[in-house]
């Protein structure tokens, strides 16, 4: 089957037991409790997009069935903290690619490839994000749709009461920040979060924001009381400073006990701050709640200070994994949108090769300024780098660097000096924090 036979449409409401039903059988997990509402409020069904299976129903299908569907995928409209120029940070539009499914009898068919072509090129007809992501089930599938993984995951477990040894003058700072407890339950405590969430994120590089239109229904994708069972509803921990939201934690504990003791479990899916004196004190409070022995930090950045104040990596039982993979969808824009160190000007050409999206294929002449402002247009020239499309995604955070693929994906230097003047151009003071789940 080539990717010609395959035909995507519009989903709608009414699509969405055919929807679960694909989802269902592709992952295999199952929330117990879940409704078809639920699945709706899950979905933003102006994105979702599947392929019907040809024929009429097979062995074991009840007639009048409304024919399954093949493969699946919708997608969110979200923001990106990127480099700006003079050393700043910025926020891009977008699009989050979510709920990527085939069916296990449409395998090896060419539907995925269709699936992501029908995708990409409509994000690049929109028009409203040069920037695509998403996260990978598995790290070998994406990169050969033009997907480059910009950000790494870091897992850190500390057990309880773990010193947090930092500077005497921001352990002051923090003594001065105040947090409090509250169940993300309800609209006050969800408004609030996404009011942490965004602020945080401006000065955050590399943290992916929640759509404003899923913000009070987001949290009750991974939370559905059924599906929750024994465990706690999850909590949100509130920093404030002089008064004002400073950062935020979402976690939820299980409850343990061993031999007569508490050895109660703390599990921090997201932990946001403005500065260093907030995440100081939001991970004092999470590694010292009653009736606990360990608490495990979720999708922190490599150089994440948490480590560093509990004696490094090595103490904490650091674990890396691939989180945000970036994709190019307009890599003009998507060029001249991010910012670039402050220095030296850099005048080069790039040759983008790109299969999936040939728009992108060409010459692009990128003009960085000594503020760090790009300019980016379409040139006959000769190149001085030649680069698949992939290379710009993983490079677009600044948390893999340009020069480093020229061994990984294949960056060709044809100007000497180019890749090495272009990479610590795209280069950022701190490492990019993981996307949030989506």
């Amino acid at each position: 089957m080539s990717t010609t036979d395959v035909t995507f449409i519009d989903l709608t409401s009414e699509d969405l037991a055919r929807v679960r039903d694909l989802t269902e059988t592709v992952w295999f997990s199952v929330t117990p409790g879940k409704s078809l509402q639920d699945l709706d409020d899950e979905v933003d069904l102006r994105h979702a997009r599947g392929a019907v299976r040809a024929g009429g129903p097979l062995p074991g299908e009840a007639e009048g069935a409304a024919t399954p569907l093949m493969a699946f995928y919708s997608a969110f409209d979200m923001g990106l903290t990127a480099p700006g120029p003079a050393g700043e940070l910025q926020r891009v539009p977008m699009d989050g690619l979510t709920f990527v499914s085939v069916h296990p009898d449409a395998r090896r068919r060419g539907v995925l490839r269709a699936m992501m072509t029908d995708h990409l090129h409509r994000v690049h007809d929109r028009g409203e994000c040069a920037v695509a992501g998403l996260h990978a089930s598995e790290s070998a599938i994406y990169g050969r749709f033009g997907y480059g993984c910009a950000s790494v995951e870091a897992k850190l477990t500390l057990g309880r009461g773990t010193e947090l040894k930092a500077p005497a003058a921001l352990a002051a700072e923090a003594d001065a920040v105040t947090t409090h407890v509250v169940t993300l339950d309800g609209e006050p405590a969800l408004a609030v979060l996404h009011e942490a969430h965004l602020a945080c994120a401006g000065t955050t590089l590399g943290t992916v924001t929640r759509p404003e239109a899923l913000a009070q229904r987001w949290f009750a994708f991974t939370d559905h009381p059924k599906a929750r069972g024994s465990k706690e509803p999850q909590r949100l921990l509130l920093a404030r400073r002089d008064g004002q939201v400073s950062g935020y934690a979402v976690f939820r504990r299980e409850s343990r006990w061993e031999a007569g003791s508490p050895a109660g479990e703390v599990s921090v899916a997201e932990l946001g701050a403005r500065d260093d004196a907030t995440l100081l004190a939001l991970a004092r409070r999470l590694v010292d709640l009653d009736l606990t022995a360990r608490t495990t930090f979720w999708s922190r950045p490599v150089d994440d200070p948490v480590a560093w104040w509990s004696g490094g990596p090595r103490g904490g039982g650091m674990q890396l994994f691939d989180a945000l993979w970036i994709r190019l969808v307009d890599v003009p824009r998507a060029l001249a949108e991010r910012g670039y160190a402050c220095g030296a000007p850099v005048d080069l050409v790039l040759e983008v090769t790109d299969e999936v999206c040939p728009w992108n294929s060409g010459r692009w002449r990128l003009q960085i300024d000594g503020d760090g402002r790009a300019e980016v247009s379409g040139t006959g020239a000769e190149p001085d780098v030649v680069t698949p499309v992939a290379a710009l995604g993983a490079a677009y955070l600044s948390g893999r660097t340009l020069l480093s693929q020229v061994s990984t994906l294949g960056v060709t230097e044809r100007a000497p000096g180019a890749v090495r003047a272009l990479s610590r151009a795209m280069r950022a003071d701190r490492e990019p924090v993981p996307a949030i789940g989506f």
